[in-house]
């Protein structure tokens, strides 16, 4: 699938996201009633779904983008591989593996370059735990500022 019509399919989300927050997040667990990531967890509810027939085939492993509203996931669409060429979506909470770091700035694949400031609340780590290849997830406000950095199971690096 080319970057292009990865944008395409975001397009619906991205109109969207202005109204609610907009996750790109690997999914982690599905018991039919919620769906938990890294880290943080949705209520299922009856989002609407792209992608996939029910809720029955979402499963760990899986690439979601997900459209939600007061902790319940309203639109919800797989993504088959980490999300490419989203830089320009306005996301709340995003998973990828970092590429590079340098000083406050982060390259992660498929999110582009995001900084983030002493503000930034750390889980499970900090700066000197950033390496190349290491998955994290980031939460931003809505201006954009990275608000959290998470470093899901730092025993395994």
């Amino acid at each position: 699938m080319t970057r292009t019509s990865l944008l395409l399919l975001a397009l619906p989300l991205c109109t969207l996201a202005a109204d609610g927050e907009l996750w790109l997040v690997e999914l982690e667990h599905n018991d039919g009633i919620r769906l938990q990531f890294q880290g943080a967890e949705l209520e299922l509810g009856s989002a609407r779904l792209s992608g996939v027939s029910h809720t029955g085939e979402l499963r760990p492993g899986m690439w979601l983008a997900i459209l939600s509203r007061d902790g319940v996931a309203e639109h919800i669409r797989r993504t088959d591989l980490a999300p490419e060429s989203v830089a320009a979506v306005h996301w709340r909470r995003a998973q990828a593996p970092l590429l590079a770091v340098a000083g406050h700035s982060l390259q992660l694949q498929g999110l582009g370059t995001i900084t983030f400031d002493a503000g930034t609340r750390w889980l499970n780590g900090g700066p000197a735990d950033l390496q190349p290849g290491r998955q994290l997830v980031l939460s931003r406000d809505e201006t954009g500022r990275v608000t959290e950095i998470l470093i899901p199971n730092p025993e395994d690096e």
